[in-house]
């Protein structure tokens, strides 16, 4: 069986969570269909290939987009031009790991549908983006023969605002590399805390600086920690800019200026260095007003630190609530700041993440989905 990813989401410079997760799920795929009769295939925008060879792909085809990429991909998301992609890429199963997909009427099609924070918390969306998806996403749950939602509560969302097609919709977790996320050495931790000038006591918040994040009440919960304790722990913000970021980045600039102690790394973060900075915190300090899964909690777990989250059903779902820590009301800084303080307390024992949430059990599920499905002729 011919599987086609398309892949745009990895040929960025800086990559979001769903980049990530695309990678993560063709190095997965790749070693699984080796020695098989599958073949594994990536489409990406025409002159991205250079970008595809710092990953050291093995067992994969690389196809590209024709040229123009931006009309390219307008033409294949946001209209319903019937362009047949599955006569110039060939037949077999398509999979779309980031919610947009193309018509590919002679082949199945698997799309990833993250969450719906769109239409949970619109106003946490980007207007532009929010434009975008509530144009468009119908069409696309509307043309692909099975929606994979990356959680039970992701899926019942999905089902709550999109009814017509629920029968669609399958759940398959996300996952982690266990070779890559496990509690590193001191030594290890410390040489990578010097590189990225981080103090040996932090907290730590990894993700898109953006409103649905909830950054200003984590800005403000670290304050409340800092006056109250006389602690010198740091707070090391990792990720990149999202919309709307303007008053929280002038809100990190006051707290600094005001003699408040917060890292926000001026060089990028390499992905290799993410588990010794895991490793090392005192907690993970995560309290979004929505996830659809919650990656970076995971990855923190798995490398043995504690989790300060927002009382989100998800993260109950897929995280090990011996090393979590609740907030019932993620906007309320006092609540945040009082469970900051029992997470630097360190009375919370070592407890094993959620050890059956991995890449291989992503792509084993999706490999059965591939062979099951009923194929078009």
């Amino acid at each position: 069986m011919r599987i086609i990813i398309e892949a745009d989401a990895i040929v960025a410079d800086n990559m979001s969570g769903i980049g990530h997760a695309t990678l993560e799920i063709i190095r997965a795929m790749s070693l699984q269909v080796k020695d098989t009769r599958d073949k594994l295939i990536i489409i990406i925008p025409f002159g991205k290939k250079k970008n595809i060879l710092k990953h050291k792909l093995e067992g994969v085809s690389i196809r590209q987009l024709p040229p123009f990429y931006r009309y390219v991909n307008y033409a294949l998301t946001r209209t319903s031009l019937p362009i047949p992609m599955d006569l110039l890429y060939g037949r077999g199963m398509y999979i779309f790991p980031n919610y947009k997909n193309w018509y590919v009427p002679f082949s199945q099609s698997i799309t990833f549908v993250h969450d719906v924070a769109f239409k949970i918390l619109p106003d946490t969306t980007n207007p532009k983006n929010l434009a975008y998806l509530n144009a468009n996403f119908a069409r696309w749950l509307k043309r692909t023969d099975t929606i994979v939602a990356i959680s039970d509560e992701s899926k019942r969302e999905i089902a709550m605002y999109f009814p017509k097609y629920a029968n669609k919709i399958v759940r398959i977790y996300l996952g982690i590399d266990k070779k890559t996320f496990y509690k590193r050495s001191p030594g290890e931790v410390n040489a990578t805390l010097k590189k990225y000038t981080i103090k040996p006591s932090y907290f730590l918040y990894v993700g898109n600086i953006e409103p649905r994040k909830n950054l200003l009440t984590l800005l403000d919960a670290y304050k409340e920690y800092a006056d109250t304790t006389k602690d010198d722990v740091q707070l090391v913000i990792i990720g990149g800019s999202g919309w709307n970021n303007g008053e929280i980045l002038e809100r990190i600039q006051q707290l600094v200026s005001d003699g408040y102690d917060i890292n926000r790394p001026s060089r990028y973060v390499e992905d290799d260095n993410l588990p010794a900075i895991y490793s090392g915190c005192r907690a993970l300090v995560h309290i979004a007003l929505h996830e659809g899964f919650g990656l970076s909690l995971l990855q923190a777990q798995a490398c043995g630190a504690p989790v300060v989250a927002s009382n989100l059903a998800v993260f109950k779902e897929t995280l090990n609530d011996e090393r979590l820590l609740t907030v019932q009301d993620s906007l309320n800084a006092h609540e945040v700041s009082e469970a900051m303080k029992r997470a630097a307390a360190g009375s919370y024992k070592m407890a094993p993440y959620r050890t059956a949430l991995t890449w291989d059990n992503t792509t084993k599920g999706l490999l059965s989905l591939a062979h099951g499905a009923k194929h078009k002729r």
